[in-house]
Parts: structure tokens; sequence; C-alpha cells
């Protein structure tokens, strides 16, 4: 196996969830059904006492249900065993990602938390718009670095200078898949620094 072959199954490894959780619980909640169900089999074959119901009486309320159950409780049954199937099937073919991304470099595979970047783009524009740190905050979403600033009430604040400090900043990460900025610069400003 090549080394930019491992470095891409670590990079993958490290910023996608895994879905281990979900099929472990899935599977232990059909275990425990089965389980039952057998029990109730294998007792009613024996001639005991049912623990919930027997099998027959399982039968006989799912035959009825129609008859015995109003519409819209049915419906809504329909919807939420819909509703958590879809949910499933989108967990299982969507994998989850993590708040970290991937920096290009040549002799290791790197990952970087989303946090990271964040800090990193506040500082920057906090230090070219001379402002205090608490001004500046940075969220990083999938795509994009929002950057939210609160300048100096009186100070005029140059947007193209912050765009061009966020936009070097997040370019000298050598990110893998480059982020979009948003400044967003509060209509209030902060007592002066």
């Amino acid at each position: 196996m090549g080394t930019a072959r491992t470095h891409s199954r670590i990079v993958r490894r490290e910023t996608h969830s895994s879905r281990a959780g979900l099929s472990a619980a899935t599977a232990v909640l059909l275990l425990v059904a089965f389980l039952w169900l057998g029990t109730e089999s294998v007792l009613a074959l024996l001639g005991q006492d049912a623990l919930v119901a027997s099998p027959g009486r399982l039968a006989d309320a799912a035959a009825t249900a129609p008859q015995t159950t109003q519409p819209a409780e049915l419906t809504a049954a329909g919807v939420a065993a819909a509703v958590l199937g879809l949910t499933l099937l989108v967990a299982a073919l969507k994998g989850g990602r993590k708040g970290r991304r991937a920096m290009d470099g040549d002799r290791a595979a790197v990952v970087v938390d989303d946090q990271v970047i964040a800090a990193a783009v506040s500082r920057r524009v906090q230090l070219t718009a001379q402002l205090a740190p608490e001004q500046v905050a940075t969220t990083i979403s999938r795509a994009r670095a929002q950057v939210a600033i609160r300048p100096t009430s009186g100070a005029p604040l140059d947007r193209e200078a912050v765009t061009r400090a966020a936009e070097k900043e997040i370019a000298s990460c050598r990110l893998g898949r480059k982020l979009s900025t948003d400044i967003r610069i509060a209509t209030e400003g902060a007592l002066g620094r």
C-alpha cells in the first residue's frame, strides 16, 4: 500500500465519525426483540404462561389492529416507523463528519481541528483590525468560515483588510478543501479597547 493511500485512509478515519455505536445499538434492540419473541414462542410450545403476550395473541392483535385502532393512531405509528427507518437508512449511507480538516502535507497525514482554524482566523482578524479578542468570533461550518466582528464604537473598520486577513490565514493553513470567508460586522460597536 502506497504512502498516499495510507495518508488518505488516516485522514478519512480522523475526519469522519464511525457508525459503530448506532449499529451496535440497533443490533442490541433487535436482538432483545427477537429473544423475547423466541422465548414467548418456546413458552407457547411448552404450554406455559406467556411473559407478556403469546405469539397467537400478538398475531390476533396485529390482525385486528385496523378495526380496533383509530386511524390517526395508525397513521402516527406508520409515520414514526417511516421516520425511524429513514433515519437509520440515512445514517447507514451517509457518514458522519467530525469538526476536523485535512491539511496538505508532503511527508505526513495532517489533520487540524476546526476550532484551531477558527481561533487562528479570529486572532489574525483581531490583530489586523486592532480589536480586543472578545470582539472577534469565528465559526467554521462545512464550507465556510464565518467571522463575526463587533467593532470599537467610533473607530472605522476596513472590511477589505479584515477580509484579506481572514482569507490569508485560511490559505496559510493549506487545507485540502478550501473554505469561503463570510465577514459579518455588527452595527453596534463595543466601547473602546
